[in-house]
């Protein structure tokens, strides 16, 4: 069986936040540096980076070592042509998509599509979060390849909707999408340990 390939986006204009948002401070390392460090903790092989409208400032404050960075030249155009970039250099390869800003994302997670795919590899598995659905997504092949006909200004989250993408029920809050200063707040807020 194809193995996933792990990949991370990262090359959105982020103008609803003002700044480079992949570039703030988060935990030990970097909104960015936390989503990597989580992918590679876990059981994922291969990682593909996709970065964009802030690539040298959001590379300058990640370490790089173990993953494939690529860059979208046209990321005005939103994460379906950072996804395509990917799927690009993954090749025939089925992957697990995980989102350059939302940095809570715990490797356990990611290791319980590893295993789900392996029993099942479903045409789109999502993860159902106690408070809703979010990422990591897994996306078949098939998938990939009929994301030109779904006729959607966010065709993932159309494909989400069909009956034939499965659900991983994590009994757990959904991590933060930080897209304006006040979800970065609450990210923080959120990793810092309790007193």
């Amino acid at each position: 069986m194809t193995e996933l390939v792990g990949v991370i986006l990262a090359a959105g204009l982020a103008t609803r936040m003002g700044s480079a948002k992949q570039s703030l401070p988060y935990g030990e390392s970097t909104v960015l540096g936390s989503v990597i460090a989580a992918a590679l903790a876990s059981r994922l092989e291969r990682v593909i980076l996709v970065l964009g409208a802030h690539g040298n400032e959001t590379l300058a404050a990640i370490d790089t070592a173990g993953i494939e960075v690529v860059n979208n030249p046209q990321p005005e155009r939103g994460n379906p042509s950072s996804l395509l970039v990917a799927t690009d250099r993954a090749g025939a390869s089925p992957v697990l998509l995980l989102m350059g800003d939302m940095p809570g994302v715990d490797p356990a997670v990611i290791d319980a599509h590893l295993d789900a795919w392996s029993e099942h590899p479903a045409w789109m598995r999502v993860t159902e979060y106690s408070d809703g659905i979010g990422h990591p997504f897994t996306l078949s092949t098939e998938l990939i390849d009929d994301m030109s006909s779904l006729e959607s200004p966010k065709p993932l989250w159309a494909a989400a909707q069909s009956d034939r993408t499965e659900v991983l029920v994590i009994e757990a809050p959904m991590p933060v999408d930080i897209d304006t200063p006040e979800d970065y707040e609450d990210a923080v807020a959120r990793d810092r340990p309790a007193p």
